[in-house]
């Protein structure tokens, strides 16, 4: 597993997933390949210094493949010299080694979800929520959240939402006067547009409409078009709407709006709470105890000192 590949420095002959390949070209001119191999305990970087245009057709992205290499170090991180590149047919290959799942069963997520909808008592946010995630069921339930940085695995974007939703739902208990129908179907609905700007849960990638338009944009236009076509009154739509285009928090970080709602700002506080908890225990489950994290890119460059456990 890529795991156990972290510290270790010699010949490899192992299969992998390609997540990703990129053909570049090298400072003498001739052309490599650039990989990020994935299975489901992680990635790894590759690259095949000397290519064919079999190669090429093999390292495509969602492609299982067979390589034959040498571990090593570039930059102070692993990296794999690929020397052989082979094709393995996934019908001789058990797929779960290769794609990262969520930590709870889908079959438990779709039921917590089917459950959180009918809890929606306003029949027309039920209707509304209702109808969008039955008409893109399959991809929100295995998409993932991200390609990269938090909940990037199958099932990612079902267990975040629900994560978020449970902490919406934490906090109306704290503040009674949120409107808890307002909650769920933001904190349910929010990253729908990610239905859109991911390529799928096998080797994710962004759509070209995902580059162009970000899943904020687009999951407010799935809403808004839905909503229409469902007759639901308008400020309930716009209001729902608002929740989605404000939950990045920051023009900066993406959002068109800032938060101009109690349960805009609660959905932003929570989404990025669960964002930041997921990256955040990527790197303390590679850290020691009583040793610091590399710096983490996606929350500012910081450092997270992992403290030893205390007794119970």
């Amino acid at each position: 597993m890529i795991k156990d590949l972290q510290n270790f420095e010699g010949p490899i002959d192992m299969d992998f997933m390609v997540k990703q390949c990129t053909k570049a070209t090298s400072n003498n001119g001739s052309a490599y390949l650039s990989l990020i191999l994935q299975d489901n305990s992680g990635t790894l970087d590759g690259k095949m210094w000397q290519i064919t245009d079999a190669d090429i057709d093999i390292a495509q992205a969602g492609n299982i493949v067979r390589i034959i290499g040498i571990m090593g170090t570039y930059k102070g991180h692993p990296q794999l010299k690929i020397n052989e590149l082979y094709p393995v047919h996934e019908g001789d290959v058990d797929m779960s080694r290769f794609i990262p799942v969520a930590p709870v069963p889908i079959p438990e997520l779709e039921s917590r979800l089917e459950k959180a909808i009918e809890s929606i008592k306003d029949k027309d946010l039920r209707l509304l929520t209702k109808t969008i995630l039955a008409e893109r069921h399959d991809r929100f339930v295995h998409y993932p959240a991200a390609v990269t940085v938090h909940h990037a695995y199958m099932g990612g974007l079902l267990y975040h939402s629900l994560s978020v939703l449970d902490l919406c739902l934490k906090a109306a208990e704290n503040y009674p006067f949120l409107q808890k129908d307002y909650l769920i179907a933001g904190a349910l609905l929010h990253d729908i547009g990610k239905t859109e700007e991911l390529s799928g849960y096998k080797a994710s990638s962004y759509t070209t409409a995902g580059n162009l338009l970000g899943h904020i944009t687009m999951g407010a236009m799935i809403v808004d078009n839905a909503g229409k076509k469902l007759n639901t009154p308008q400020e309930k739509l716009s209001y729902l709407i608002h929740m989605i285009l404000a939950h990045h928090g920051e023009l900066e970080f993406g959002s068109p709006k800032v938060p101009a709602t109690a349960e805009a700002l609660i959905l932003h506080c929570m989404d990025d709470v669960d964002a930041k908890m997921a990256c955040l225990v990527n790197y303390l489950d590679q850290t020691e105890e009583g040793g610091f994290t590399v710096k983490i890119p996606w929350m500012q460059n910081a450092l997270f000192f992992k403290g030893h456990k205390l007794d119970s």
